[in-house]
Order: structure tokens, then C-alpha cells, then sequence
């Protein structure tokens, strides 16, 4: 990806660089539009994951391993990339844009790609940080087959946490849900919990330590009955995400998540402006489903300023 230009106007900015916001990039660039990628860092969550083996063409690739193709492809199309910065504020400017970044950039876009992703709840315990992608995951559906027999544990109160224990033990896994307060839930999947018997479910718990060093060994518990280690290989943690996109203030309708709402073209509320990838309300938050969003919104967006 090539450096940025002074004063910069282009015909696409995209917020985000993640899968959806680089194959966005790159749609954008082989339609000969100018183009320029906005992000505080390159890959997203893509790139904490230990182990991807369920993106079409790549065996058993890391996060980091993933990411650094997608940079190496993205660079081969003229591309500008402005790493390192966050948007703050997004102006319309009658049919076009101003983007302001906190660290005084202004760039002039014709559309926009909102491809921002969206930010987990952490635990903020220690050991979290370090073991992300070593035991520590925030993706059921992208981890649970690399724990297959194994003991892990699901932290989180609500609906995704049963969802997530009741895919790991289905994929073969000894899931402890982890949860201070009751578990909430439906009351059909309750009873799918209850049923399980490699589900066991820990209310009234607080975890205070994730424990290992090359990868998750243990997690630390306190609860009335006093301070306990569980043994486990993985630690999902379930406690909800933030859509990252509050920079938008307004500018697009959202959902009760603070998803972006888009239709079958990734297009959103507002006229220029789409949205691909986690911060959307589209079905199944992937690493292959958010780039082919990404391409879908680079592909409207084209098509909408040619026509223009």
C-alpha cells in the first residue's frame, strides 16, 4: 500500500482494515478509482487468531500469516494507506465527504466504506491479552473445532455464552459456562444446556487470572466458596462486542446493537455511504464472509459513481 498524499481527495475512503476493509480497498482500486484505506492497524481481529483453517484456500494459517498476504495483495494495487489513525468525525459534504482523523488528517471522499469491525468486551484480568489466540477466543464458530475432547470454558452471562457451549460440546469439547450472575438465556436453550452432559454451568463466579504461557492452562475463579483454579485448554470469552463505528454519529440508521443497517448491496441509510464486515448487521461474523461484503460494497460503490 502506498504512502499518502497531502490534501488528499479520492474517489473511496475506506474505514477499516480488516478483511472487509482491504478487499474493499482492493475492489475499489481494479475499478480504477482512487482509493484510500483508513485504520488504527491493519488486519483487525483477523490477525490476533492462532489458527485459521476455514478460509477457502489456506490450510492451518495463522492470523498474522493471513494478514500479511492480504497487505502484500492489496499493495500490488496503488492503494493509500493511512495506518496508524482513527476517524473521528465523518462530514457530508453535499453528494461527497470530509473524514477527519484524531490525528489531524482530512480526507475528501466521493463514497465511503464503513468496514470499522466491531471491538469484544474484554474480561481485563490478567493473562487475557497475552493468550489471545493461544486459548483465549472471542469466536466460538471460528475456534471450537481446535478444541475437540478437550476441557474449556465459556465466560458469559447471557445468550451467546449457551450458544457457544452448546457448539463446543457438539464439536466434541467439556464446556464449563463461567458466569457471575444467572445465566439468561431462552428457556428452549436452557433446557438444551441442561440436557448436555458436557456442559456444566458455574453460576455466581468471577474470573480473576487466565493462567498459562505458551497456551491457556488453567483459569482462576472466585466465588462464595472461596478461590479455585479450573483446568482448561480454551477460555471463549462471551460478554458481547462494540460496533465500532461511533464515529458515524448519526450519519447512518443502526441497529440495538449499534450495528450499521445495509441492504443486499452493503448499501446503508445514507446516500455514498456503505458498510461490509463485523460492524454491519449481516449474519455470521468470518473472516470469508466479511471480504465478500467487502468486495459486494466496493462493487456497489463503483457501479453507483459511474452512474453518478
Amino acid at each position: 500500500m502506498t504512502r499518502p498524499e497531502e490534501a488528499a481527495r479520492y474517489d473511496i475512503v475506506v474505514i477499516g482494515a480488516g478483511p472487509a476493509g482491504l478487499t474493499a480497498g482492493m475492489y475499489c482500486a481494479r475499478q480504477g478509482l482512487s482509493t484510500a484505506v483508513v485504520a488504527g492497524e491493519v488486519g483487525g481481529q483477523a490477525g490476533w487468531a492462532g489458527k485459521i483453517d476455514n478460509y477457502l484456500g489456506w490450510q492451518a494459517i495463522t492470523g498474522p500469516e493471513l494478514v500479511a498476504a492480504f497487505r502484500s495483495h492489496v499493495s500490488q494495487f496503488g492503494v493509500a494507506c493511512y495506518e496508524g489513525r482513527l476517524v473521528n468525525a465523518i462530514v457530508p459534504e453535499g453528494e461527497e465527504f470530509d473524514v477527519f482523523t484524531r490525528e489531524g488528517d482530512t480526507l475528501h471522499a466521493r463514497a465511503l466504506i464503513i468496514a470499522a469491525g466491531k471491538a469484544p468486551n474484554r474480561l481485563a484480568v490478567p493473562g487475557e491479552t497475552e493468550l489471545i489466540g493461544r486459548g483465549v477466543s472471542y469466536c466460538a464458530t471460528c475456534d471450537a473445532a481446535f478444541f475437540t475432547d478437550l476441557d474449556v470454558a465459556v465466560v458469559g452471562p447471557g445468550e451467546s455464552a449457551a450458544d457457544a457451549a452448546l457448539q463446543l460440546a457438539t464439536l466434541g469439547a467439556r464446556v464449563t459456562v463461567v458466569t457471575a450472575k444467572p445465566l439468561k438465556a431462552p428457556e428452549a436453550l436452557l433446557g438444551k444446556l441442561a440436557a448436555e452432559d458436557r456442559i456444566v454451568v458455574r453460576e455466581g463466579a468471577t474470573v480473576t487470572r487466565i493462567t498459562g504461557e505458551d497456551s491457556v492452562t488453567g483459569l482462576e475463579l472466585k466465588s462464595a466458596d472461596g478461590e479455585e483454579v479450573l483446568p482448561v485448554a480454551g477460555v471463549f470469552i462471551e460478554t458481547g462486542a462494540i460496533a465500532a463505528a461511533e464515529f458515524t454519529g448519526g450519519l447512518v440508521e443502526v441497529n440495538e446493537k449499534g450495528e450499521i443497517i445495509v441492504d443486499r448491496r452493503c448499501a446503508t441509510s445514507h446516500p455514498g455511504v456503505y458498510a461490509a464486515g463485523d460492524v454491519t448487521d449481516g449474519l455470521g461474523k468470518q473472516v470469508i464472509i466479511a471480504a465478500g461484503e467487502g468486495a459486494r460494497a466496493a462493487v456497489a460503490a463503483g457501479q453507483d459513481l459511474k452512474r453518478r
